[in-house]
Parts: C-alpha cells; sequence; structure tokens
C-alpha cells in the first residue's frame, strides 16, 4: 500500500507539472505582443567578412578585444526593442559558448573563460528585453549535412540541452539549415528535435526558414513549427490577411554579418523602420525583428547605435 501511495504521489505531480504548461495560443499572443525585437548576426562570419563563412575556421580569428553585450541591449532599449535573437551557432558550426560536443568554439578563442551566450542573456534581461536564440542544424565542421545519423541526433540534442539548461527560459528559438541539409532529413528528424527541445522548456515557441519553403498551405505549416517566419531579404513578406503569429525578418545594414565598409553606409531609415515595417507589420499579426550586426571589436557601430535611439523616439510616438 505504502509503494502504491508513492507512485500515486509522483504521478499526481507529473500530471500538475505537465498542466501547468499554459496554452499555445497564449504562448503565441504574448510573443506577438513583443512586436519589435533585435537581431543579432554575430559569429564566425563577422570575422571573415561572409555571410557563411567556410567550415574549420581557426577560433583565434574569432577576437572581439572590446565585446560588451550591455551596449547591444542599451541600444536595443533606446529603440523600443522587446525581445532579441543571437545567432548561437551558425552554418558553420562555431558555438558562442563552451560545447563538450566540440572544440570549434568560444573555449579554444583567445576569450576563453567568457561564455557570450551568458554575457548576452544577462545584459538583456537586465535591460528588460527578452534574449532568445537562433541555433543552426547544418554544421559543416562537423559534418552534419548531406546524410543524418544517430550521432549526428545526439550532437544536436546535446547543444540544444546544453543551450536550454545553462542560460534560463526562452520565449522562441529560430532553427535554421535544415533546407541546406540533404534529403535524408526527414519530418521525424524534425519532429525528434521539436520534441526533445519541448522536453526540456514545453513554453518555448519553435520555428524555422525551411517549413514555409516546403510547398504547403501555411496552415500546414503551422501544424509543425509554433510561429511562422518570414526573411524579407529572400522576397518573404506576411501576407496582408495572415492571422498566424509570425515574425519578419530585415538588416539595419546592407547584409547579415558585419562588414567593414558598414560604418559609413547608409542603413535603413527611420520611417522604413517604424512606418513601413512595424506600423504595417503591426496590422498583420506579424513582430518586426532587426538585424544589428556587431563589429569585430564586439560592438555596435555608432551609426546603428544613433539610428536605434532615433527609433525609439518615432515608435513611441507611434503607440
Amino acid at each position: 500500500m505504502k509503494k502504491f501511495h508513492i507512485v500515486y504521489i509522483l504521478l499526481s505531480g507529473l500530471f500538475l507539472s505537465c498542466s501547468n504548461v499554459r496554452n499555445l495560443e497564449d504562448l503565441r499572443a504574448d510573443f506577438n505582443a513583443l512586436e519589435f525585437g533585435m537581431y543579432i548576426h554575430f559569429n564566425m562570419g563577422t570575422f571573415h567578412g561572409k555571410e557563411w563563412v567556410e567550415p574549420g575556421q581557426d577560433p583565434m580569428s574569432f577576437n572581439p578585444t572590446k565585446l560588451d553585450c550591455s551596449q547591444w541591449a542599451k541600444a536595443a532599449k533606446s529603440a523600443g526593442m522587446k525581445y532579441a535573437v543571437l545567432t548561437t551557432k551558425h552554418h558553420d558550426g562555431f558555438c558562442l559558448w563552451d560545447s563538450e560536443t566540440t572544440t570549434y568554439d568560444i573555449a579554444s578563442t583567445p576569450l576563453k573563460g567568457r561564455d557570450i551566450v551568458r554575457e548576452y542573456c544577462d545584459a538583456f534581461r537586465k535591460e528588460g528585453v527578452e534574449p532568445e536564440i537562433y541555433f543552426s542544424i547544418w554544421d559543416r565542421t562537423l559534418g552534419i549535412e548531406d546524410t543524418i545519423t544517430t550521432e549526428d541526433i545526439a550532437v544536436i540534442k546535446t547543444q540544444l540541452r546544453e543551450l536550454l539548461t545553462r542560460y534560463g527560459n526562452f520565449k522562441c528559438i529560430i532553427f535554421d539549415g535544415w533546407g541546406n541539409c540533404g534529403t535524408q532529413w526527414t519530418q521525424a528528424d524534425y519532429d525528434t528535435i521539436y520534441n526533445y527541445i519541448k522536453s526540456i522548456q514545453p513554453e518555448i515557441l519553435i520555428t524555422d526558414h525551411y517549413q514555409q519553403r516546403r510547398g504547403l498551405p501555411l496552415s500546414e505549416v503551422y501544424k509543425h513549427i509554433d510561429i511562422l517566419n518570414y526573411e524579407e531579404p529572400c522576397g518573404e513578406w506576411a501576407p496582408i490577411d495572415n492571422t498566424y503569429a509570425s515574425q519578419q525578418e530585415f538588416t539595419i545594414q546592407s547584409e547579415w554579418f558585419w562588414k567593414k565598409g558598414f560604418p559609413n553606409e547608409q542603413l535603413m531609415s527611420v520611417g522604413e523602420i517604424v512606418d513601413k515595417h512595424i506600423k504595417v507589420l503591426r496590422e498583420r499579426n506579424c513582430n518586426f525583428l532587426l538585424n544589428c550586426a556587431p563589429n569585430t571589436d564586439g560592438l555596435l557601430d555608432q551609426n546603428v547605435v544613433r539610428r536605434l535611439e532615433e527609433v525609439g523616439k518615432a515608435y513611441q510616438e507611434l503607440e
């Protein structure tokens, strides 16, 4: 009888834990209420002037000597941004945290002993801006691309476990790279990773680019991802009649990762950001995720910082 009583208590606790997970539609509504966010493409590509840097770069080349995530966070807050998304790992596979799965990570750089993901999360939370993460499934350094193996899935799960257990809860994660991997990757593989993430953080919302590019109706896509994700530089815009929780990505500079000419180039104007994007997308149930790429020092260029301050004033008037 005593053993039965213990099992009953354990099962009751499990039921209560599951029942405390919030409704998906409520989570989606909360996410869309964030409305405006900062996308932060900062990774190995920053130091090699490439959007898709070749795999296996020398980790010592990743050396942002003035890295200050609090500068990013304060700039985001000045613009009225309510969340941010950091490229924790891009397609070449370099990890901005110390991962047990690879030496191609922050621990092998001149910043050894620092954890950029930790510094990012702490800085943004301090400013009241929600930190979220981007994660590429495609990993060209570890060879996770042309075929799918149980070892590949194990590596991906380990990296996701590290991210999802070390840095607190996230409202969303952006997957990328599925569409660049071989044809042996299946929906079942995707669902395995999706369910694994939910087993760690049940309330996190998952999105990715690949599912929307399979040619399926959006109603079908919405069964596999929690938020629709539109990549504007690829010609994608949230439809005028959109009712699905969504976000749309664009760049304040001309490309995703920082280039040497960025400090002197023309940025998106305040009107383009506030009137032609935030205001328009608000009517389409869609957040605007604006990429602001830090430079090789690990700082946002001053032209970006000034523009974000201007955006904040105009955005405040819009509200």
